[in-house]
């Protein structure tokens, strides 16, 4: 949740710990600031890889309590930062084992509903961040906007207990770890196939990420400075939207994760040029910013489920790919956005979701097609 809650809260960070910058040129110290975004979404990608690596021995009962306890200290010493150098840096190690945490959850979910239900597995873990999202990320972001930034992250880092003691005191069933099968690896056919999804995956959350980073001036762009909709209310149909994919994605991936996919960024192809629309009565920013959530929304279970079976089995680290990659489009939205808004303003960030969203989606397009192009000559090939 914390994740969120610093995006709707940017322009109180940026006038706390840069508040030079702020009084001279405000979009640049909002660009800077989104650093705190892309800080913990970079963390996330670094720790796809890395912690899986460094607990590969603990069970995953373990592997989760480590993880959980890691984002709660992080997120803590985050609200004492003394500057915006060390407040990233802190995100940055707060996300370390974010994706594994998410992962194997979901990983685990699935297996205790049945090998066919792995979508709705991650639908379940990613709906507890839904709805976290729905319910926590508006109230926060509204104490935050009115008060202390530093206040709100520490009320995230005592959420987390609430899961790290449920871990300590439950002991979910175990499994053996996979390594993945030998398909998965760089050289062969299911490694070729993760490469091109990871993009598609990756792009589409880029764009997606960079309307919810910058939501605060782009909300100024569209209905005007102190416009009727606040941004905690946009932050509520984030979530909205956010859930709403979640439950609808859960059940489609276990159908069709590929059209789940692609349904995502269809949306958000919508959603990021909604936001781009002005209106003063701030329909088409709230609308924007609930298609934006739903996109994400459909996007987690479907990319669960296809990296999962193009890696061949439940290998964590297979599990820890589609938070890992999303996170990895969380850093890039930031990143790509603020140099949109510092060098072009807010309308630039929106133009540039609409072309990574639609970038990504024609190449899943051509993915669905290839994919139903190999079927169907495997089907009319005569055996031999």
């Amino acid at each position: 949740m914390s994740e969120f809650v610093v995006m709707g809260l940017l322009p109180q960070i940026a006038a706390d710990l840069e508040p030079e910058l702020v009084a001279t040129a405000p979009d640049a110290a909002l660009a800077l600031t989104g650093g705190l975004v892309w800080g913990y979404a970079l963390g996330v990608v670094v720790g796809m890889v890395v912690t899986p690596l460094l607990l590969r021995r603990l069970s995953e009962r373990r592997i989760l309590l480590v993880c959980g306890a890691a984002m709660l200290v992080g997120t803590a010493l985050t609200a004492m930062s003394p500057n915006l150098t060390v407040a990233i840096l802190l995100r940055f190690a707060a996300a370390l084992t974010h994706a594994s945490y998410v992962g194997i959850a979901s990983s685990l979910v699935g297996r205790l509903l049945g090998t066919t239900h792995q979508g709705r597995g991650a639908a379940i873990v990613v709906g507890g961040l839904s709805i976290a999202n729905l319910l926590g990320v508006p109230v926060l972001t509204a104490l935050g906007s009115g008060g202390n930034w530093r206040t709100v992250l520490v009320a995230c880092a005592v959420l987390f207990a609430a899961p790290v003691g449920a871990l300590w005191c439950l002991r979910p069933p175990e499994a053996h770890p996979r390594s993945g099968s030998p398909s998965a690896g760089r050289g062969g056919p299911g490694g070729r196939r993760i490469w091109v999804l990871a993009a598609v995956v990756t792009v589409i959350a880029s764009g997606c990420f960079a309307v919810t980073t910058f939501v605060a001036p782009l909300a100024d762009r569209a209905q005007g400075i102190d416009g009727p909709v606040p941004i905690s209310v946009l932050m509520l149909l984030f979530g909205i939207g956010m859930n709403l994919g979640n439950v609808g994605g859960g059940w489609s991936a276990d159908r069709s994760a590929e059209a789940t996919v692609l349904l995502s960024g269809a949306i958000g192809i919508v959603g990021a040029a909604a936001v781009l629309i002005p209106a003063a009565s701030g329909a088409t920013i709230g609308f924007g910013v609930c298609a934006i959530g739903l996109s994400l929304g459909l996007l987690t279970p479907g990319a669960q489920v296809l990296y999962v079976r193009t890696a061949g089995g439940e290998s964590r680290l297979a599990a820890s790919l589609a938070p890992g990659t999303i996170n990895l489009g969380s850093f890039l939205g930031a990143v790509v956005g603020g140099a949109g808004l510092a060098l072009a303003g807010p309308a630039a960030v929106g133009v540039l979701a609409v072309a990574c969203i639609g970038g990504a989606t024609a190449l899943q397009m051509l993915r669905v097609l290839q994919d139903r192009g190999a079927r169907t000559r495997a089907v009319r090939s005569p055996i031999r």
